[in-house]
Order: C-alpha cells, then structure tokens, then sequence
C-alpha cells in the first residue's frame, strides 16, 4: 500500500508543486480543529436543536396524529385533506425516533488520493466526516461506517459513545485501508443487505467520478428505503486542467495507463466532459430522491455543509 500511495504522491508532485506531500504514508488530518470549526458554526445557525426533527423526517418518523399548523412549521406537513375536513390548517405530528442509525458510505478508491490543493480527496473526506459524525454522537444518536473501493473494506456497525467515535477517526485515518477500485453498486447492495432498522439515514461520500450510468437502479433503492444524502467531493483539477503552457504527465487511478496532455489543446474538452459527467450525476440523485451536497477540496466544508443542513431542515428535500 506504501508503493502505491508513493506512485500517487509523485503524481500529485509533478501536476502542482505545491500539492500534498504524504509522510511516511500517512494522512496530514486535524480532526479537533476541523470538529471545533464546525460545531462553532453550526453554533450560530438553529441546525443543531432542529436538526433531528425535520432533516430525517419521513422514512425515520412514524406518524401519530394531527395538530394545529404554526408559522415556523414545514409547508410539507400539512395535511390538505385533514384540513378541509376540520376547516383548519392542519400538520401532520409525527412519533420521533430518538435513536437514529447514520451510516456514513465512504469511498476510499484509488480517485480519493489525489490532490491539487491542500489536501487530498482522503484527507478532505476523512476530516469532513468526523466532523459530522461527532455532531451527531453528540446529539444522541448511533453512528456507522462503510468504506469501500471496489470491495468492502471495512465495517463499523452502528452504535454511540466515545469508542466508536475514536474507531472513525482511527479508520478513516489510516492510509492503508484506501486505495483499489471503484464498486458503489456493491458497496450499496452490502448496506442494504446488512440494514434492518427502518430508522437508518445513509450518507454517500466519493468523488462519484466513475460511477456507472446504469447506478440509477441502486439509487433510487437506497433512496426508496432508507433517508438518503449525497456528498460529492471533487478536486479543482478533477472540474479542469491547470492553466500552464507545459505539457504534462497523467496516470489513471485505476488502469494505471500515462498519458502525455497538452493543456492548451485538451482543456476545453476536459471541462466539457466533467461538467457533463457530473450533470449525469445529478440527475441520477433526482431522479433518486436524493439531495446532493458538492464540496471542492479548495475551500472549507464547514460552511457549505452549514447552508446545506440548515437549507434542509427548514425546507425539507432540497
């Protein structure tokens, strides 16, 4: 796993100078200054007491009778044919479920350790997802962890407390369990197959670079079951070439085949087909029913992931 994070590394080095130098194949992390910037954030914004009352609402709620309509409520709650009948607003008022399972879907493929900025796709992910997950340990509920490449690479159940908080950061952290290729159907139908309470809201996290077209089937069963959310990381360069007059050297991630680009000559068409790939995606989510946050490597999660939750929990599906 040494040699093959090595190999990444120089390519990283020869596409920016000053992108991430891996040290003796470990991953450059701050879980404390990425959880205090977050929860400082989310600090600000009503997210944190809203949070389990309206963004998982649905699938996690079951519903129990019907109450007067307030102001700050959620437009989709109100019951149009219950209010006709009474000749008042009415919402629907649902049982919460206090102990909710978050699985966390983590692609640790060879993509994810690339980097044109700061910090790798890996690292990036690693320190966004601890993040999150302390929050919502925090907050009462069970967290659980899938990392897959093009095989399941390892599993933490759902649970709480501080043990299983520290096996996330200790996986998710540690370089040798990344790496390999690109199997989200598989890592789909394992949650699936493993998941039995009806009280489980899945996180997808990748870059979903080489996700397959015919994935749609997997998404729209995960997002028919279960509450699902989709995080998309990219790197600057994954949107589009470096702008440089030199030519330079490329390999796949996956196949491992070089390629020698004149950025000048195929720039345009490398940001055609990512913006069109990445159209695919959303549409994919869409059709899913499943929210789609983006995230670029370049700039800090905290604030994005703010908006979003926030956006959510007072709109409902975004």
């Amino acid at each position: 796993m040494a040699n093959k994070l090595d190999k990444l590394n120089t390519i990283n080095k020869e596409v920016a100078d000053d992108g991430p130098k891996l040290h003796k194949g470990k991953f450059l992390v701050d879980f404390p200054r990425a959880i205090a910037r977050f929860e400082n954030t989310m600090h600000k914004f009503p997210v944190k007491k809203i949070l389990y009352k309206t963004i998982f609402r649905g699938r996690g709620l079951e519903f129990d009778s019907y109450r007067t309509f307030g102001p700050e409520d959620d437009a989709s709650l109100i019951a149009w044919m219950a209010s006709l009948r009474s000749n008042e607003l009415l919402a629907k008022k649902y049982i919460e479920e206090r102990e909710l399972n978050v699985y966390f879907l983590v692609d640790v493929s060879n993509s994810m350790l690339f980097g044109s900025a700061n910090k790798l796709k890996a690292e990036y992910v690693a320190e966004f997802v601890v993040s999150l997950s302390h929050l919502i340990i925090g907050s009462g509920d069970k967290i659980g962890l899938i990392m897959f490449s093009d095989e399941v690479v390892k599993i933490l159940h759902p649970s709480r407390g501080k043990n299983q908080f520290a096996l996330f950061a200790k996986f998710l952290s540690d370089s040798s369990l990344y790496g390999g290729g690109f199997n989200l159907s598989k890592a789909i139908g394992h949650a699936l197959q493993i998941t039995k309470s009806p009280y489980t809201v899945f996180i997808l996290v990748s870059d979903f670079i080489k996700t397959r077209k015919d994935s749609d089937r997997d998404f729209r069963l995960m997002g028919s079951k279960f509450e699902t959310l989709a995080v998309m990381v990219r790197d600057q360069m994954d949107e589009e070439m470096p702008k440089t007059k030199y030519q330079f050297s490329i390999q796949d991630p996956y196949s491992g085949r070089q390629m020698i680009l004149d950025p000048e000559v195929v720039a345009k068409k490398y940001k055609q087909n990512a913006i069109k790939q990445k159209g695919t995606m959303k549409k994919l989510f869409k059709y899913a029913k499943i929210d789609l946050l983006e995230l670029m490597t370049d700039k800090d999660f905290v604030m994005p992931v703010s908006i979003f939750l926030k956006k959510r929990a007072k709109e409902g599906r975004i």
